[in-house]
């Protein structure tokens, strides 16, 4: 019986030591929590039942079986476990604070990596982690850092109602790992009556994700079918949730936003990683390799706008259109005033005076009206590129702000809205206020005969197109709400000077004479605004004046006149770019 007792004794102890080399390797914070460690006593009770089996070894056998490494079944590893070669694995003693995980920031829903990893062998890094066991594979990487941006569209009840009562398309610009998709889902969760386009929708099979490049062609013309089905129910707010890394990627959906009325919205990831391909690849929930991840980094083209401004929607354009065309008929009314467009304008009637301003020039089709905050031309120039990376134009993006409307401005080349602009508005003001007209644009006040805007039986798709709406008496019907309401009397004082310096500019073209650019609105403006800080200063010179039922209307001669109406209106807009 000693001679069994020794043979017991000597079972034991091999074991321990194993046991033991673990834990000093692993360096586990709680030792109770490994593998080794739970199966302890239960191995001692297995081990009884088997020391006779073993008396047959010689110890030699049995000094090799106990010094054996321990090992891991293949059919036990993971896509997910981390690999380790064999070479760097050394005995390591990390502090405790070391082992401590971070916990996840509590507002932000874990969403772990999806990249799947190599089926390779499990390293004894796995142990580190207080509380796991060595078999347990370890975590994967948690986006528990995303925090909901500092957006209107997010954060702003103004905002966020206007839009819910618009038609706005918001179109995500991201790589792949970058929090788009993520900032997709929040907007899901803040809108009601929300559609999202995504040609990754197209790879999802019984909720696994099986990509296919031959189908790539396919799943983004059926992103595209479901952004133009979900604009042709005037849905309140589409998603366009593609990574979009080069510009023209874009066209299709500004395409469909441009012919369905909808105000568009690019919004870029804004995470500091987004151009991190290291981060990128633990992040993105494809398995989309680095060496990809890097060659989309280097093709990635910001955005760079056309122009910036402020958008009317749908309703609220067209409602604009049928006030502006009332007062224009209201200043034809005044026999001076017919006169005096008619010797600079070549028309027989007044209902073909009318007709003489459209927007069938307009680069963006007009059917939107907006005032231009500032012309970046895609970041030609350094003062452009400014205003694109201005934090102040980026945090504004998507936010509602209101338009004040103070009067019309009336010349043989173009008829515009004149607008007051608040404090904030001033703030993303970059146009110049006293900019000289350019040698291609004729004088303001020089004579000229049009060609005349004959009516045509042609119609666009939509009949009620709002570039004929001056001269339609058919109202168009919008899924939008209108937003117009009339403000308090101006103060007298300023009637007649109501805006000067910055922000005199702000205006929104209604319409122009056959072969006139809406840009000549502006110097138009810019005429009138010089002329009235004369007026103003004058002792002798007496404009003719004439009261309107709500307004004034005033000739600055040269054919041009302003017209001053006794109360504002205020219209609701949206900030955003037009982006061609």
């Amino acid at each position: 019986m000693s001679w069994l007792w020794r043979c017991w004794c000597h079972c034991c102890g091999t074991k321990r030591e194993e046991e033991e080399d673990q834990e000093e390797i692993c360096s586990p914070v709680n030792s109770n929590s490994s593998h080794v460690a739970d199966s302890e006593s239960s191995q001692n009770s297995e081990d009884m039942g088997k020391v006779f089996s073993r008396l047959g070894l010689s110890r030699e056998s049995e000094d090799q079986a106990a010094s054996k490494p321990l090992t891991v079944d293949a059919e036990e590893v993971t896509p997910n476990d981390v690999v380790v070669p064999q070479s760097t694995i050394s005995v390591v003693h990390p502090p405790k604070s070391a082992t401590t995980p971070i916990p996840p920031v509590p507002s932000s829903p874990h969403y772990p990596l999806a990249t799947p990893r190599s089926p390779l062998r499990r390293s004894l890094e796995d142990a580190t982690t207080p509380g796991s066991s060595p078999t347990k594979p370890p975590e994967k990487r948690m986006k528990g850092d995303l925090q909901d941006p500092e957006i209107p569209i997010l954060c702003d009840d103004h905002s966020i109602d206007y839009i819910q009562q618009s038609k706005v398309m918001l179109i995500m610009k991201g790589l792949p790992g970058s929090g788009k998709s993520y900032l997709a889902d929040r907007i899901c969760r803040v809108y009601q009556n929300v559609v999202v386009c995504s040609a990754d929708k197209y790879f999802m099979q019984d909720g696994e994700y099986k990509f296919d490049r031959e189908k790539l062609k396919e799943a983004h013309e059926n992103s595209q079918q479901t952004a133009k089905d979900a604009a042709e129910r005037n849905t309140p707010v589409i998603i366009i949730d593609n990574t979009n890394v080069r510009n023209w990627e874009m066209g299709a959906y500004l395409g469909l936003a441009r012919d369905f009325l909808y105000t568009p919205l690019v919004l870029e990831a804004q995470t500091p990683w987004a151009f991190d391909p290291q981060e990128l690849t633990l992040r993105n929930k494809h398995g989309v390799p680095k060496e990809i991840l890097v060659q989309k980094v280097k093709s990635y083209q910001p955005v760079q706008p056309l122009y910036y401004g402020w958008f009317l929607n749908e309703a609220d354009s067209w409602k604009l259109c049928d006030i502006a065309k009332s007062w224009l008929q209201a200043a034809i009314n005044v026999e001076q005033f017919y006169k005096d467009l008619s010797h600079h304008i070549d028309v027989v009637s007044p209902e073909e005076l009318l007709r003489t301003y459209s927007r069938q020039t307009y680069r963006d089709g007009g059917s939107i009206l907006h005032c231009t905050a500032n012309f970046t031309a895609r970041g030609k120039d350094e003062s452009s590129r400014e205003y694109i990376n201005n934090p102040i134009v980026k945090s504004a993006m998507g936010k509602c702000f209101p338009l004040h409307v103070i009067g019309f401005i009336i010349t043989p080349r173009t008829f515009g809205v004149r607008l007051r602009l608040t404090v904030n508005q001033l703030d993303l003001w970059g146009q110049d206020d006293t900019e000289t007209v350019p040698s291609i644009i004729s004088h303001p006040h020089e004579p000229k005969k049009h060609k005349r805007n004959e009516p045509t039986e042609k119609k666009t798709d939509k009949e009620n197109d709002i570039r004929y709406s001056l001269f339609s008496t058919t109202p168009l019907h919008s899924s939008c709400t209108v937003t117009i309401t009339q403000l308090n009397s101006l103060s007298q004082a300023d009637q007649f000077h109501p805006t000067s310096g910055k922000g005199s500019r702000a205006h929104i073209t209604m319409g122009c004479a056959p072969g006139v650019k809406p840009v000549t609105t502006g110097f138009d403006l810019i005429d009138i605004v010089r002329r009235e800080k004369e007026a103003q200063s004058s002792l002798t010179d007496v404009l003719e004046t004439f009261t309107l039922p709500g307004g004034t209307l005033r000739n600055y001669g040269e054919g041009s006149w302003a017209l001053y109406l006794d109360k504002e209106l205020q219209i609701s807009s949206l900030f955003s770019a037009y982006y061609g």
